[in-house]
């Protein structure tokens, strides 16, 4: 029984974690003149100096924004570690030039909207 009822609790404790329990989600949207603009975030985000780029993502959180079709997606592990995810293609952890340019526009408008811009 005792086994059971320390199962019971990590399989909670893994659940709870997996879901972000805790963390506010917290969405913005704006359509102006035929362009919608979505982003969305879990924990909290930092910006670099200059606003072009994620500096780091609070572990277990995220920020998803959107612009006319086209979709980023970064995620920060229970580590820290940032993966991105631009127009579903695919994890990875390093940008090329068109998705840095992308990413880059995507903090500009995230700065913009109030997504933490004293986060910077």
């Amino acid at each position: 029984m005792k086994k059971l009822t320390f199962f019971a609790a990590v399989a909670l404790v893994a659940l709870i974690s997996a879901c972000r329990f805790g963390q506010r989600h917290t969405t913005i949207m704006e359509n102006g003149n035929g362009v919608t603009v979505k982003i969305e975030y879990v924990g909290q985000t930092y910006f670099n100096d200059e606003g072009t780029a994620i500096r780091s993502i609070s572990p277990n959180g995220y920020v998803k924004y959107q612009r006319g079709g086209k979709e980023l997606t970064a995620e920060s592990d229970r580590n820290g570690k940032i993966t991105y995810e631009v127009n579903d293609g695919g994890k990875q952890s390093i940008l090329n030039e068109g998705d840095k340019e992308f990413l880059a526009q995507a903090v500009k408008d995230m700065i913009k909207h109030g997504h933490y811009a004293d986060g910077r």
